[in-house]
């Protein structure tokens, strides 16, 4: 967009609101009619559409958007030409076109769970089981959540997922069902692909007939956890698969995530190249700042970071500017904790976690994180809490192998030398290509008095890796020097050489 003959950049939801008020120009446009164009079907907190128009108004001026309380807004500036306006109204709507299958692929709609029991008494159960699921997913900064009253209009449809996906432009449908039997209530639940009828998770819970209230935020907050990384890994795979040149800003943070999980050094930096381009696409994006900066991260835990001080600190830069621009986004608050814990400042870094879980309590990754943190902090007992958390609510999480290794690293600091051999072993097993988990591996198996197994799993971490002391200690940032003692000794005891 011009602005006295001078380039700006406006985020295209603000556009597509400056286009929609420019439309009705001197007209009242009210908000449910904003929601409507702008976001249809789409659950959006007011304050979303506070924040474009106040970014438009820097733009354009205070007094080119009018409020009218309680109602909605009026473009107020005189239009001079209107056909160029009209066609760049068009534009937008074509634009809009080719933007709205990235949304589309984004969307997730949670119908109506089905009550077998056919008793309408238990139907309040059921609803409200599916509505605090929509509560919930509408935290989550990956999923746009088609509104309740939308998706709850397909109760008991007869039409195909296909078809109800379709209506309501979601490619993600979650169904389910809640049956009570004497003293058990039992509910299932999935999560479909609505473009290729592909069922890409489902589970049963039984509980017992004992706090309706209790059971239902317990149930729907495991859903929301178990969906999301479920969701992520599609999404992923579907952007590993559109050709380079067809690519938008969203296959370019999904392949980025694709190609960041894989780790190699060769992967993180494609990753960053994605990252590059995507956000040239979107500046000042949020998610795709929290990745690059994630990048500097595995540069360090990975021990092939050319100026790890220097990693550090774009890090934390970056996750600091996700923070800013997005100061809702969980997955930044995340993000900007893990990089702190970087840089020694563990109690701010326990923080970015605490609040990360506050916007979204379903997290499971900022849970396992703030465990993490916490077992590093000597706090064991606290940390183990999160870490099941995290483990219960997203057993297909990809971080599900740091989670167990900080299980390990908690029963090393207890003394607890056969647990921790056990859990290490396991987040091996579920990541053998994680240098770092042979590293713990070979400290705690030298605790439990197993050197040859020690000096084997060492030489495994060793191979091909720099692992001086600067590069353990910043995956390893131990708060209390006898932790940090203890582990070091265990790793000098199999051969380690600092």
């Amino acid at each position: 967009m011009l602005s006295n003959g001078q380039t700006v950049m406006v985020g295209a939801r603000a556009f597509d609101v400056l286009c929609v008020l420019v439309d009705h120009a001197g007209e009242l446009v009210t908000k449910k009619k904003l929601f409507d164009l702008v976001w249809p079907g789409l659950v959006v907190e007011e304050n979303n559409l506070q924040v474009h128009v106040s970014s438009l108004r820097r733009i354009l001026g205070a007094d080119a958007i009018a409020t009218v309380p309680g109602r909605g807004y009026r473009f107020t500036l005189r239009l001079l030409a209107t056909a160029p306006i009209a066609e760049a109204v068009q534009a937008s709507k074509g634009k809009g076109r080719a933007s709205n299958q990235q949304a589309y692929r984004r969307t997730i709609a949670v119908l109506p769970f089905v009550n077998l029991n056919a008793d309408p008494e238990q139907e309040y159960f059921s609803d409200g089981l599916a509505e605090d699921i929509i509560s919930h997913l509408t935290k989550s900064p990956w999923l746009l959540v088609v509104s309740r009253n939308s998706s709850f209009a397909y109760r008991n449809t007869k039409e195909s997922n296909q078809a109800v996906g379709s209506a309501l432009r979601a490619r993600y449908l979650v169904l389910g069902s809640v049956r009570c039997a004497g003293t058990m209530l039992r509910m299932t639940a999935e999560l479909v692909d609505t473009s290729t009828g592909e069922t890409l998770w489902a589970d049963r819970f039984d509980r017992p007939l004992s706090d309706m209230f209790a059971v239902q935020a317990e149930i729907s907050g495991q859903i929301v956890s178990a969906i999301e990384p479920v969701y992520l890994h599609s999404e992923e795979r579907v952007a590993s698969e559109v050709p380079q040149q067809n690519m938008e800003h969203w296959d370019l943070l999904m392949r980025a995530r694709w190609h960041f999980w894989r780790t190699t050094p060769e992967h993180v930096l494609q990753a960053q190249s994605l990252l590059t381009r995507a956000l040239e696409i979107k500046p000042g994006d949020s998610a795709s700042l929290s990745l690059m900066s994630f990048t500097h991260m595995a540069k360090l835990w990975g021990a092939w970071a050319e100026d790890p001080r220097a990693a550090v600190a774009e890090a934390n830069r970056l996750a600091l500017v996700a923070v800013r621009n997005d100061e809702r986004d969980a997955f930044a608050h995340f993000t900007l904790g893990t990089a702190l814990s970087c840089a020694g400042q563990m109690q701010a870094a326990i923080a970015e976690l605490e609040c990360a879980l506050g916007l979204y309590p379903q997290a499971a990754a900022a849970a396992g994180e703030l465990g993490r943190l916490l077992v590093f902090s000597g706090r064991t007992e606290e940390a183990e809490e999160f870490i099941l958390q995290a483990v219960d609510a997203s057993p297909h999480d990809p971080h599900l192998s740091l989670w167990i290794r900080s299980r390990a690293i908690g029963c090393f600091i207890d003394g607890r030398h056969a647990d921790a051999v056990r859990y290490a072993r396991e987040a091996t097993a579920k990541r053998a290509d994680w240098y770092f988990n042979h590293l713990l591996l070979a400290a705690c198996l030298s605790a439990a008095g197993d050197m040859e197994a020690a000096q084997a799993s060492l030489q495994q971490a060793m191979s091909g890796r720099g692992y001086n002391m600067q590069a353990i200690m910043f995956g390893h940032p131990f708060v209390q020097e006898q932790h940090r003692n203890k582990f070091l000794d265990a790793l000098k005891a199999a051969g380690w050489q600092a």
